[in-house]
């Protein structure tokens, strides 16, 4: 087993995938992509990612890009190792089905709503530090946030979590953007008492182990105890 996760450390894509990896104890070495050289612009690397973004799993031989998916099909690789259950048995039509019900909730209730907001409020400052945040915008889309949020609330109260009652790659995805929303936002609105099965869904995500390895950067792991 030698897989390369080509990537940035403090990457929040990066991120989703490590926690993964952790979760699965899979062995792995990341291969630092300079950004500020250019290198994900470089021949080589748009021959493997497209788009010039990170991050980037290299299988022995075989490359796969995009947070989500790479974290899938680790998932379904490897489901024999670490946490069970991270994906579900696609041969049961209904497990399936609402694995992907709530791959799409994560994908368009959530981060199609966060994302924006740490685009303008959060990673908009590090390409120009003099970037004034709009703040009308980021109060509407909190607002919309906050009516998602109440559509999980009711998820989260027939079940543990976003697929069911296992814990699965989906939940897990929300965490690399939604621990940077209270710098943004003030508040962390996934913790809040109107919303008490949220915040205790919220609250086990954030005290996982695989997020405590990575939340201050994704390292290599050559091994696990």
């Amino acid at each position: 087993m030698s897989l390369k996760l080509h990537g940035i450390s403090m990457s929040t894509c990066s991120k989703r995938v490590g926690i993964i990896l952790h979760e699965k104890r899979i062995p792995f070495t990341l291969v630092p992509v300079d950004f500020a050289s250019g290198q994900h612009k470089s021949p080589e690397h748009l021959k493997i990612q497209p788009f010039g973004q990170v991050p980037i799993l290299e299988d022995d031989g075989f490359f796969l890009f995009e947070s989500r998916a790479i974290s899938k099909y680790l998932a379904t690789k490897y489901a024999a190792l670490g946490t069970p259950g991270l994906v579900p048995d696609f041969k049961d039509l209904k497990a399936a089905a609402k694995f992907e019900q709530a791959s799409s909730v994560e994908s368009f209730d959530f981060e199609a709503v966060a994302s924006p907001i740490l685009v303008d409020g959060f990673f908009a400052k590090f390409k120009n530090p003099a970037h004034i945040p709009d703040q009308a915008f980021i109060n509407k889309q909190a607002e919309t946030l906050e009516g998602k949020l109440d559509g999980y609330e009711r998820i989260l109260t027939k079940q543990k979590y976003l697929a069911g009652d296992n814990i699965t790659v989906v939940d897990l995805f929300h965490l690399p953007h939604a621990t940077l929303l209270p710098a943004v936002l003030g508040k962390d609105l996934l913790d809040n008492e109107k919303r008490p099965h949220v915040a205790k869904w919220w609250k086990e995500l954030q005290a996982r182990p695989s997020w405590a390895a990575v939340k201050d950067g994704v390292n290599s792991t050559e091994r696990y105890d």
